[in-house]
């Protein structure tokens, strides 16, 4: 009589399936939501670092405008149309280091492989080197990189008009102090323009 009493102890001791399937439904629930609030912080903390990294751009060209009178001038003489080293950048240079590679070249704008739009990360290696006389440029930074577009680029538009360009993932509203660029579903551009006052 014993026996059986210390059997039914040890039975009932044990979960049932009812409540074992409750607790890996419970945690499943718990994962989803880490894993939803960890892809939002991921983001928001991406899109900081892209902002940040901007900024300290904007900054350098201006400690170099005060320093020397006007914004550092890229290697070509017409910058507007040649674009510096390579027509096909047409006034675009890239800032930094570490873009996406393309055939071993990187580009922090390459519309499509045979697009006549195409800005290799060298484009900006003057640039770089004129900044680098009155502080430390950002290198291999964060990026947000869709469909071969990314940032930071500067665009020279005209002799007197000149922007910083990056790129945030779709939906993204630009930072206060920044102007919406191209943007849809994937991606939008956003860029500072220069202070030629």
């Amino acid at each position: 009589m014993f026996r059986n009493a210390s059997k039914k102890i040890e039975r009932k001791s044990g979960f049932t399936i009812v409540e074992l399937l409750i607790v890996v439904v419970v945690i499943g629930i718990l994962a989803a939501i880490v894993i939803v609030a960890y892809s939002g912080i991921t983001k928001s903390a991406q899109q900081t670092a892209i902002t940040a990294e901007l900024r300290q751009w904007e900054k350098l060209f201006e400690i170099y405008k005060a320093k020397n009178g006007s914004y550092p001038q890229p290697a070509a003489s017409n910058p507007g149309s040649s674009g510096g080293p390579g027509t096909s950048a047409q006034g675009g240079y890239c800032l930094g280091t570490g873009f996406p590679q393309a055939s071993g070249t990187g580009y922090c704008h390459v519309v499509s492989s045979t697009s006549s739009w195409r800005v290799a990360e060298s484009t900006g290696a003057y640039l770089l080197s004129q900044l680098s006389t009155v502080g430390t440029p950002p290198t291999n930074s964060t990026k947000y990189v869709y469909s071969g577009v990314t940032g930071p680029l500067l665009w020279y538009i005209t002799p007197t008009m000149y922007r910083l360009y990056t790129t945030y993932p779709g939906g993204t509203t630009c930072p206060a102090g920044m102007t919406n660029g191209y943007g849809d579903a994937n991606r939008q551009d956003c860029f500072i323009v220069l202070d030629y006052s």
